[in-house]
């Protein structure tokens, strides 16, 4: 075995692995592209027939440059700082693979690739990640193992080169391999990955997660990954919001009086936005709702943030995040209640209904949220804050002042063609409304007539026209281009019934439709990232949804056709969210449940008669009242006893025997099969070494047996011939292949015969 090549080998596919990993889990196929490429590049130029591996110099200023980059990129950009620092341990592996390598260059580019593997667990939670990080563990072993062995060897050819008087006559030596080597590393291995697993399960049950992440701060540019499909703002004139990515980010799991919901859709809310900046087209929350905001803490009971009239029925739903960097938490209009093992602590706004974790959020997120059965059931919001008991934090102070009569009013592009456009579309309807009125009874019909004229005269695609600089989006969407995506067809429903003295907002989230089967779920994937608008139509805080964008296109996201490729889909969607749930999102809850699942199925086994364990716990139970322990039946006790223990000392001396006479024979590194062939054949060796024995005569360890048989000959030449036959047998059987038939069997004990005979002569001498 050529051990340099061998563990080159394996460092090249562990450092491959690594990167494939790292990029998988940032979902970046063209840093994958590259980064492989340049390290396959690397092994064919350092170590395949060119041979030409790049000079340490150049390694180094190379380096200097990474790290000039990763610098300028953390203080100039605010990234993401785990993907900079995998991306810079990346970079600095692809250059050392394409050095001439030392041992501990090897170990420098492995630990490398074990901090860049740390770093891709945080960015992302997919099984598929899970299976990943399975194989590199298992061959991150194997490689220790072998550099353990290439590091020995090469620590051995240092002191034979630093104590030699000619260095050119130092041979590097070969590492010693018997023929049990590959089971006794197999063993080893398995060993090592068994101990490594009991413990990193162990602490995995005992030691629940919080998904408030102390890792990531406050700050937005944290160590959450990229925010994709869904915004906390909306920009017009960028790219829609909607992604062509079908990526599953949460998981909806909705309840009517008990029983699952199948059959509808539901608008998930994240983020409510009430200005319109027309210099940057954006949509935001303004400052003055933001000062409404409460940080409250989230107890055991969950956290009740309305009122409902008493016995007033509610929808229960359970959301399950698979993976968010921001904080966000996604509701269903009007939320009234809102529990999580996870979450410590949420802010709330009675204004907008907003509700986001109290911290950053890392990672898989599961929460129960409720609302309203009915619209005539309005939840109370009072002004203070929700479960004031439970406040942690008092309410945020800042410069400005939230006044309700001004809040999502006034559109400020062109406002009296937008409110003449929108009062001749009421018209056609039998509809008027004063602008200057706060609410008017026909608000409801008035959206919906708005709302209604937007789905039939106006194309849904997600590819916008395109904005020119100076150009309005509402206004070319609205009387221009009469086509856009899902963010147009708000924001012009908001402007028109704005334009009328309406209050309304955007609001941004996901509209959820597609349900998984074999799940019992619904699936929000990134593609369903939505906007819609909220009127507010003055009924006792009452905010209703009205989405103007056409159903028959959204529908035909949400379509699936069932097939088999749909089947297998749900199928793996659904254990990767089994995965989510139970693995990365373990928490205090779920040990919980686990930990009370054994408990009842160890009652339950135990409680039954149909098995072993449970008829010898009866047993133990009735053995009282069973046994009287007059003289009879303590003779049997005690026979009983006396039998036991000596059919356990016979097995203990049997086991004790067979391993001294595998150690005495040097078999104790071969196959388990083989150890107890040789052991059986090789009888008659461990037999005359104990008659040896009995007389006196010991063989030295540095002795091999045949010279010890030559010494002994010499010693006593009239007597220990036999000895040396025995020997010749021995290493005829042992390393010739020869097996010890009757023959063979028949000579070895004559020559014993002869042996004995010969000392038991000389002691009566």
């Amino acid at each position: 075995m050529d051990l340099d090549q061998t563990f080159s080998r394996i460092a090249f596919y562990q450092v491959l692995l690594g990167i494939l990993t790292f990029c998988y889990a940032e979902a970046n196929p063209g840093m994958l592209l590259v980064a492989g490429s340049l390290v396959v590049l690397s092994r064919y130029i350092s170590e395949g027939p060119w041979g030409r591996p790049m000079p340490w110099w150049v390694i180094n200023l190379l380096a200097v440059v990474a790290a000039a980059w990763m610098i300028s990129r953390l203080v100039l950009a605010n990234p993401n700082i785990i993907v900079t620092m995998g991306h810079f341990t990346m970079w600095l592996q692809v250059l050392v693979m394409f050095a001439r390598k030392s041992n501990r260059d090897y170990g420098q580019v492995l630990m490398l690739s074990l901090i860049q593997m740390i770093g891709a667990s945080v960015l992302s939670v997919s099984i598929i990640y899970g299976l990943l990080l399975g194989v590199y563990c298992v061959l991150a072993v194997l490689t220790v193992l072998i550099f353990q062995l290439k590091s020995s060897r090469d620590r051995v050819h240092e002191e034979n080169l630093a104590a030699a008087a000619d260095k050119r006559r130092v041979v590097r030596p070969k590492p010693v391999i018997g023929r049990g080597f590959h089971w006794h590393f197999r063993s080893a291995g398995v060993s090592v990955l068994t101990g490594c697993a009991f413990v990193a399960m162990t602490v995995f049950i005992l030691i629940p997660r919080s998904a408030d992440s102390t890792l990531a701060g406050e700050s937005e540019g944290g160590l959450g990954p990229r925010q994709v499909g869904f915004s906390e703002q909306v920009r017009l004139d960028g790219p829609p919001i909607a992604q062509v990515s079908h990526e599953p980010v949460m998981n909806l799991h909705v309840e009517r009086f008990g029983e699952p919901d199948t059959s509808s859709s539901w608008l998930l809310r994240g983020a409510a936005l009430d200005v319109y900046d027309p210099e940057s087209r954006t949509w935001k929350r303004s400052q003055e709702v933001a000062s409404t905001d409460y940080r409250v803490r989230v107890n055991e009971r969950g956290l009740n943030l309305a009122q409902l009239p008493h016995n007033a029925p509610v929808i229960r739903a359970r959301v399950t995040l698979r993976q968010i960097g921001h904080r966000n938490l996604f509701t269903v209009l009007p939320i009234t209640y809102f529990s999580s093992e996870g979450i410590n602590s949420v802010v709330f706004s009675r204004e907008d209904l907003q509700l986001s974790a109290g911290g950053a959020v890392m990672g898989a997120v599961i929460y129960d949220i409720a609302w309203p059965l009915y619209q005539g059931h309005e939840p109370q919001y009072t002004d203070q804050a929700p479960d004031q008991s439970s406040l942690a934090y008092p309410p945020s102070t800042t410069d400005v002042s939230f006044i309700p009569g001004e809040y999502a009013r006034g559109w400020p592009i062109q406002p009296d063609r937008i409110s003449a456009f929108a009062r001749n579309i009421i018209a056609e309807a039998g509809l008027t409304r004063d602008p200057l009125t706060a609410y008017d009874p026909n608000d409801d019909r008035i959206a919906r007539v708005l709302a209604d004229y937007l789905r039939q005269n106006y194309t849904y695609q997600l590819t916008g026209p395109g904005y020119a600089p100076g150009r309005e989006p509402v206004i070319d969407f609205l009387f221009e281009h009469h086509t856009g995506h899902c963010e147009l067809f708000a924001s012009a429903l908001a402007a028109m019934t704005r334009s009328l003295g309406m209050q309304s907002r955007v609001v941004t989230g996901f509209l959820a439709g597609e349900y998984n089967q074999i799940g019992g779920y619904y699936v929000v994937r990134q593609s369903d990232a939505h906007a819609w608008v909220e009127v507010n139509l003055g009924q006792g805080h009452r905010w209703k949804s009205f989405d103007a964008t056409p159903a028959a296109d959204i529908d035909r996201q949400l379509q699936q056709d069932r097939n088999w490729t749909t089947i297998l889909r749900e199928a793996y969607e659904h254990i990767e969210f089994g995965w989510i749930r139970s693995i990365v999102a373990y928490d205090v809850g779920t040990r919980h449940a686990l930990l009370t699942k054994i408990r009842e199925w160890f009652k339950t086994i135990t409680a039954s008669q149909d098995n072993w364990l449970g008829q010898a716990i009866l047993f133990s139970k009735t053995l009282p009242n069973a046994w009287r322990l007059d003289k009879v039946n303590t003779t049997k006790v005690l026979g009983s006893t006396a039998l036991a223990l000596l059919a356990t000392a016979a097995l203990i001396r049997s086991v004790v025997t067979r391993r001294r006479r595998l150690m005495k024979l040097k078999l104790s590194k071969l196959a388990p099969q083989r150890q107890t062939e040789l052991a059986r054949q090789l009888a008659f060796f461990i037999d005359m070494n104990d008659l040896l024995a009995e007389h006196g005569y010991f063989r030295p360890a540095s002795q091999n047996p045949r010279d010890y048989a030559l010494a002994l000959i010499e010693e006593r030449p009239g007597v220990m011939g036999p000895v040396l036959e025995l020997t010749d047998l021995f290493y005829r059987v042992r390393f010739g292949g020869r097996t010890t038939d009757q023959a063979v069997r028949q000579r070895a004990r004559v020559y014993l015969r002869q042996l004995q005979r010969g000392l038991a002569g000389r002691k009566s001498q």
